[in-house]
């Protein structure tokens, strides 16, 4: 299957034009002419996932995060993109990032994440998502009983009921979430001073980590994408957060 093709169908799944004014989605490196046989889905367009796909002869890389944030005006080979384009066209391998417009679209991340928590009666407002958890349940115990590994949480002394979350870098709508009369947000990267403002305004913060909170939609959509393309060999590149947690790595040796 040409790569044209397959750029139409992932536009159906996730439009690309309805991406953040700020992001890049799309084809990121590649010839929308080139034959597909094969597709590795992966959070990131690191390194290590583009030369698992080199070594495994994988046609495509289908990434959440992009390669490129804003203009390229240069490829330099001693800088990590430019060697990553250069890995990528020295293996025929062709990219593709679905990042804002995955994080919003129906069974998308949002929806994944929501899922995860275990959310019911879900609400959508762009990328958030609002729920409950059917019974309240204090704040340490609920996020314990998720299948979380390196989850920070702030505690404005509320039990947990009424959920607003949001994948990858959402603390900017903590204000909304209490609009909405959430109280606790889920969702990653929250800086210090938004976790206290939050806390003080009542509201709980549960922070999964960028990567905890978006590396969860991997294995769905290289699910949806057998569903789609039955022609196609779907791989997942699951790896692992970037970010470790020393306490658990020591509980653990």
């Amino acid at each position: 299957m040409q790569l044209c093709k397959i750029l139409e169908i992932l536009d159906q799944i996730a439009p690309f034009e309805t991406a953040a004014e700020w992001d890049n989605v799309g084809l990121m490196v590649g010839d929308p002419a080139w034959d597909i046989g094969s597709i590795l889905v992966a959070l990131d367009p690191s390194q290590e996932v583009i030369a698992s796909a080199g070594s495994a002869s994988i046609d495509l890389i289908l990434t959440h995060h992009p390669l490129f944030f804003q203009g390229v005006s240069h490829i330099n080979l001693s800088e990590v993109i430019g060697q990553k384009v250069a890995m990528l066209l020295e293996t025929h391998t062709a990219l593709v990032s679905m990042h804002t417009n995955l994080d919003k679209s129906p069974g998308g991340v949002a929806d994944t994440l929501s899922t995860f928590l275990r959310l019911e009666e879900v609400q959508t407002s762009g990328m958030l998502r609002y729920g409950t958890i059917g019974s309240s349940l204090p704040l340490d115990e609920w996020v314990a009983s998720l299948p979380a590994g390196n989850a920070r949480i702030v505690d404005a002394g509320r039990d947990v009921l009424r959920v607003c979350a949001c994948p990858g870098s959402g603390a900017e709508f903590w204000r909304e979430a209490m609009r909405q009369g959430c109280d606790t947000f889920v969702t990653g990267d929250v800086r210090y001073h938004t976790a206290l403002d939050a806390r003080e305004s009542g509201l709980n913060i549960v922070d999964l980590g960028h990567f905890g909170s978006e590396a969860i939609i991997v294995q769905p959509l290289a699910d949806r994408l057998r569903k789609v393309f039955p022609e196609l060999e779907i791989h997942i590149f699951e790896g692992s957060d970037i970010f470790i947690n020393l306490t658990s790595k020591e509980s653990e040796d």
